[in-house]
């Protein structure tokens, strides 16, 4: 991150005003690595009384000379341009790329109060700020909508805002005082379409309500009228102190639209105290114009969008193919949608990667790519042997991501100007974490990532037909991440095509015709029009990592690792002979061989129900040694590794296991419905400190997730808490009740002033952990703690964020503050529980 320091006028503010600030200080740029915004400089930012010492030069590699200090810098209204006439940028780039030129600054001000006051700060472009020693989120992606309230005190105010970037930044920074108590932002309620002439019923919307008071606002109730919908209605329980929360809600049409070109519906939300109101207006389409489908997320209950642009000369009659295109950074999915040309044979669907820029299409942006799959399976009439995968830029990535991860569910994909993986594409080698860190520390980490690592899975496509587009000019993902993916494809003699488009940049079309042809090419189009995908092939490879992340493929699933996050890899080969007869002949057949060849792999099954038929008998090969089956109409036959062979069970293991659903690593926490519990059993200070990381998580999962969840104080979780959501919880063994009942049941537990792992003691000072576990109280569930030992470790609790694409945590990871200057060199202790979720020394780092 660019880290700037702004210093502000020292002026009184009016309830009204917004103000803006003319006078700053700043510091930087400093040199970050990708993905990492670790400056190697340790201001304390989140210490109270910060103020900048002009006095002290402080190490730059980017600088000429080698050091920066403070500088003065002034803004025009409400923006602030900073430009760094001492940094030869273009030579840095022309040796490093533009991973050289990553880059942190900070800036500082103070700002003067004549009594405490609410306000609301817009810092657009800016990565967070820090008021008063408190961290919150900033605007980083300029959406205009994200206005964080917060409390100005009297008399100075001092405020710190961290940036990131490539080369030089502008910034915007203002403060808006005394604002309405109850905020609902308009500029992001998630919305549908709506079909002209269809008799439509039930549809969704996505509210963003914001408090912007020090108390809570409990019994909230939305509505949702006008005259062409049915009043809706739901009750919040509860928005907490200065946060955010996104919620979802129904609403009921009163039949067909048929002349309008949009509806007017009213909002309000209100209760004994509190009102907020607006009105928006939603859009109506013709049937065959591209359009937004709103639905309900399994992942959260958030209310999210796919876009459609339905087949051209529409018969209700007709299976067609299904299109889904993965949108690139900073693209909306409607807008994807809106790049192609109908088809009279296919849908197009886009889904959002939850956002603009999202997650990749790795994580949370991959399953929100699985649930729109299965969404527009279930609304249309779709040919699962005719369903493509395609994307552009980052949403090439996405092809590559997705497709390796599950070949079985596509007949071909096409990635156009993607990028294979993050090292590959803005290299990490300027990261704190890869010049400090010690081997057995950094591989968890890489561990963790290494499922998103495309060329490692490339063999998974072996009946998955692909066609690689790129621009031969493209000056943002060069061509050189298509021609190495071509020549591994090559290597492996797949079905591909390659097309350098000579001359075109990231962002092309060639011609008048409908579509834009880098999303849109009739060549691509042509390709994936005449696959078919093979629902049971002959040979089948499938390689994985992470069993939570993807362990199927067509009629073999991966049920369990050897050694946990290393490569499990199967090769199935039916018997060439038999196979032909089978398709051709199935009811004559009465046995057949299966060749299995695995790697790293203790238990596997075969899904009989994925063949076209199947015989009385199976004669297996399993890595030499044969075995004769006899067949009884299973919807499973399971292979458990015993010894130096395999036998067929009934896949049942007992007691406490990781299973896909209860594995692991940490982010899998937040890919079932989760709620956020602050610990309210410390003194004051640690009340309030858990809350506000609380309240961080949760306006983290709103602006990058467009998600929903709650914040539940320690004391009033319920049996209903605990049967429907994973627990992030926040605090330690003194300071959260849930910890202090789950503490013993632990791996690893919080006790004063230490962590115990197993029959290890880490005395170290203000010590930081994240822990993911089975949930005591509810096995079925998980637990998060994210907690510090201390209060002074509270300030660097969020130096290892979850909620973005990257991150790469274990299980467990314990560190201290100098992560500050040295990334993962500065972690204590990290890993992996083994599969029955214990500790296991083979699995773990302790310094």
């Amino acid at each position: 991150m660019f880290l700037f320091f702004l210093i502000l006028n020292t002026i009184p503010l009016q309830s009204g005003d917004t103000i803006t600030i003319k006078d700053w200080w700043y510091i930087g740029p400093f040199s970050i690595g990708a993905r990492e915004g670790i400056t190697g400089v340790d201001f304390d930012l989140e210490r109270e009384n910060f103020k900048p010492d002009t006095t002290i030069q402080y190490p730059s590699i980017l600088i000429n000379g080698g050091f920066v200090k403070w500088h003065k810098i002034q803004a025009e209204n409400d923006r602030i341009a900073i430009k760094y006439d001492d940094v030869l940028w273009d030579t840095i780039q022309d040796y490093y790329g533009v991973a050289g030129i990553l880059c942190a600054s900070i800036l500082y001000g103070e700002l003067h109060c004549d009594k405490e006051m609410h306000a609301l700060v817009q810092a657009s472009g800016a990565g967070s700020f820090v008021l008063n020693g408190k961290i919150y989120p900033g605007d980083v992606y300029h959406t205009g909508y994200v206005q964080i309230p917060v409390i100005l005190n009297s008399g100075i105010n001092r405020i710190i805002i961290k940036l990131s970037g490539y080369g030089e930044h502008n910034v915007s920074f203002k403060i808006i005082p005394e604002p309405e108590p109850l905020i609902l932002i308009k500029n992001d309620i998630t919305l549908p379409d709506l079909i002209r002439g269809e008799n439509q019923t039930e549809t969704y919307i996505g509210i963003p309500l914001l408090n912007t008071t020090e108390k809570p606002m409990a019994g909230l109730k939305i509505e949702v009228y006008g005259d062409k919908i049915k009043k809706s209605e739901r009750i919040i329980s509860r928005i907490m102190p200065l946060s955010a929360v996104k919620v979802p809600l129904s609403i009921l049409l009163k039949g067909e639209i048929e002349k309008d070109d949009s509806i007017l519906i009213k909002l309000n939300v209100a209760n004994n105290q509190y009102r907020a109101g607006d009105s928006c207006w939603i859009k109506v389409k013709d049937q065959n114009e591209p359009h937004i489908i709103t639905f309900i997320s399994k992942i959260d209950n958030s209310c999210q969008y796919y876009a459609v642009l339905p087949p051209k000369n529409y018969n209700p009659e007709s299976t067609y193919a299904l299109i889904m295109s993965c949108h690139g950074a900073n693209v909306e999915a409607i807008n994807q949608a809106k790049s192609y040309s109908q088809k009279d044979w296919a849908y197009v669907v886009a889904p959002t990667n939850r956002r603009r820029y999202g997650f990749d299409w790795q994580d949370w942006g991959r399953l929100d790519f699985l649930e729109v799959l299965d969404e527009a399976k279930r609304n249309y009439k779709i040919d699962n042997n005719r369903v493509y995968l395609t994307g552009h830029s980052m949403g090439g990535h996405g092809v590559w991501h997705i497709g390796l991860s599950h070949p079985d569910l596509f007949a071909a994909m096409a990635p156009s100007a993607g990028w294979a993986s993050f090292q590959l594409y803005i290299p990490w080698f300027l990261q704190k974490s890869e010049l400090f860190a010690e081997p057995d520390q950094i591989k968890f980490r890489d561990m963790v990532l290494r499922q998103d690592v495309a060329p490692l899975y490339l063999e998974n496509a072996l009946n998955l037909p692909v066609y690689i587009l790129h621009g031969g000019a493209d000056d943002n993902v060069p061509p050189v991440q298509a021609r190495m993916m071509c020549h591994y494809l090559k290597n492996l003699n797949y079905d591909y095509i390659y097309n350098e488009v000579e001359n075109q940049k990231h962002w092309w079309d060639i011609d008048t015709a409908p579509g834009v042809d880098c999303v849109d090419l009739k060549e691509m189009m042509d390709f994936l029009k005449e696959k078919r995908r093979t629902p049971y092939p002959k040979k089948i490879i499938f390689k994985t990592s992470d069993i939570a992340h993807a362990n199927k493929a067509y009629y073999i699933r991966i049920d369990e690792l050897e050694n946990i996050y290393q490569d499990g890899r199967i090769i199935v080969t039916l018997d060439s002979a038999r196979w032909v007869d089978f398709i051709i002949h199935p009811c004559l057949i009465s046995e057949y061989n299966i060749n299995i060849s695995t790697e790293n792999i203790s238990v596997f099954t075969l899904l009989p129900r994925e063949f076209k038929s199947v015989p009385d008998y199976f004669l297996f090969n399993i890595n030499g040694k044969e075995y004769k089956f006899k067949y009884n109409n299973q919807d499973e036959i399971t292979f458990y590794k015993t010894g130096n062979g395999f036998k067929i069970i009934k896949y049942n293991k007992k007691g406490l296991n990781k299973t896909p659903d209860l594995y692991g690593p940490i982010k899998q926490a937040y890919f079932q419905p989760f709620i956020l519990v602050y610990g309210t059993t410390g003194d004051s200070i640690d009340t309030e400190n858990n809350l506000h990381q609380a309240r961080l998580q949760l306006y983290n999962w709103w602006l990058r997730a467009n998600g929903y969840t709650e914040i539940v104080p320690d004391t009033e979780i319920t049996e209903t808490h605990l049967k429907n959501f994973n627990l992030i919880l926040f605090g330690n063994a003194k300071t959260n009740a849930i910890i202090q009942k789950i503490n013993n049941k632990l791996p690893i537990k919080f006790f004063a002033d230490y962590i115990c792992i197993k029959n290890k003691i880490l005395t170290k000072e203000n010590l930081c952990l994240m822990e993911i576990y089975p949930n005591p109280l509810n096995s079925e569930k998980l637990v998060l703690l994210y907690g510090p030992s201390t209060k002074k470790a509270q300030k660097y609790i969020d130096l290892f964020p979850v909620v973005y694409s990257g991150s790469g945590l274990p299980d467990f990871i314990i560190w201290d503050n100098s992560v500050v200057k040295y990334g993962w060199a500065g972690v204590v202790a990290t890993g992996f529980f083994n599969k029955a979720w214990q500790v296991d020394e083979r699995l773990m780092y302790i310094k």
